[in-house]
Formats: C-alpha cells, structure tokens, sequence
C-alpha cells in the first residue's frame, strides 16, 4: 500500500512537472488576472506570454523570462483624444452654438427687411424708406415723409404689429424666435431709398459714406448699406 501510494505521489508530481516545462517552454499563454493575481490559462495560443499590468507583456522561453514595456496609445485612441478635445475646445470658445444661428438669422431678416424697403421705393416711385424704433425693432414707410402712413405686412409674423402695419418689435411674441436681440441704427437713421434705389438722406440728398446697421445678440453682425448702389450686405 505505501508503495503505491508513493507511485501515485511520483506520478502526480510529474505530472505538475510536465504542466511547469509546459509553460516555460513556450507552449502554453497565460495572462495575469487583477483580481487574486491568479493566471488565466488560454491554450489556443502558442507562444508563451504573460500580460501584466500597467502595459508591461512578459515573455518566458528557456526557463527565462523577459518584461517588455508596451505602454503607448494605438491610432484609434490617439484620433478618439483628438475628437474629444476638439468637442471640448468648440463648447469651451462657445457655450451654446444656437446663439450664433440666432444672430445669424436676426440679421438676415433685417437686411431682407431693408431690401424690400429699396423695391418698394423703386416699385412705388416714391422715397421709402426704415425707421429705427430705439434698439429693439423698426418700422416701414412707404413715403418716408409721411410716417403716419405704414407699409403694408409682406406676411411675416414678425413684420406686423396685428394692424397689417410693417413694424418689427422683437420684444413681442410675435417675434419670439429673435427675443433678446438688439438694433444699433446708422447715424443717418432713417434709411431711405430714392425712386432708383439709391440711398438718400430726408431731404433726398443721396448719402456719401455706407451706412451699416448693427444686430446684437451675445455677438453682434453688421449689415452694410452702400452708398450709391443701395446694395445690402452682410460680412
């Protein structure tokens, strides 16, 4: 009985043996886990490295082992860290982009505005002409020396005052979409257009100089109106 229990402790100890020369010959890949430091066998490999922590990769062969730094960052984490600053970088420079849209958009409608204002003047053959209400909205007139006569609403909510009167007032809810936004007039306010479209002061002189008009809203546009042409632009 002792003798084969002997056996028996000889041939388990070969084999643990065997399992040892395994793993250092480069048979077998083993990877350290985190958790117990244990060894986590996969066998479908074939050479013998242990991965460790903190990027270091471990290579036995020939009873030796070697530990390899690979610490670094692959092309697919370095163009996700560019991503993500960049994200960072454009909220950083500007906290809500749909300011900018609001602006944009805010100035758009007062050069269409200050357009149609020079057609009407060349349509009617008359002196048209806009007339800033403080910094906050603007009127229009077809005759601009009879401002108790308004031009007509071209349809937009926000061009009437609820007479069918072409006033903007962007306090009011019917121009909720440009709430908060805020008007700085030419020094020759108003702008008026002769029956050919040129730009003139009141008494129909034509004005030397553009005039520009300035829409505010946690930025600021510029909308230019060039002398002699009448042309409306924005930068």
């Amino acid at each position: 009985m002792e003798d084969k229990s002997s056996m028996l402790k000889v041939q388990s100890f070969l084999k643990n043996l065997s399992t040892v020369y395994g793993l250092l010959s480069g048979a077998k890949l083993y990877r350290l886990s985190l958790r117990g430091g244990r060894y986590d066998r996969r066998s479908n490999l074939k050479r013998n490295k242990i991965a460790t922590p903190f990027g270091l990769a471990m290579t036995c062969k020939h009873n030796e082992c070697v530990c390899i730094n690979k610490r670094g960052f692959t092309l697919i984490e370095t163009i996700m860290v560019m991503v993500i600053v960049a994200i960072l970088a454009v909220v950083v420079v500007d906290r809500n982009p749909f300011d900018a849209i609001k602006l944009r958009s805010a100035a758009r409608k007062v050069a269409g505005d200050i357009r149609y204002v020079q057609k009407l003047a060349i349509s009617n053959q008359t002196r048209a002409g806009i007339v800033f209400n403080g910094n906050y909205g603007y009127s229009v007139y077809p005759n601009i020396n009879d401002l108790a006569t308004f031009a007509q609403s071209p349809g937009d909510t926000c061009s009437t005052n609820g007479a069918n009167q072409f006033v903007v007032d962007f306090r009011t809810g019917n121009c909720s979409n440009y709430s908060g936004v805020t008007l700085t007039a030419p020094a020759t306010d108003p702008i008026a257009f002769n029956s050919l479209g040129t730009p003139v002061d009141n008494d129909g002189n034509a004005i030397i100089g553009d005039q520009s008009v300035t829409v505010t809203y946690n930025g600021s546009q510029q909308i230019s109106v060039e002398a002699g042409t009448g042309r409306v632009s924005m930068p």
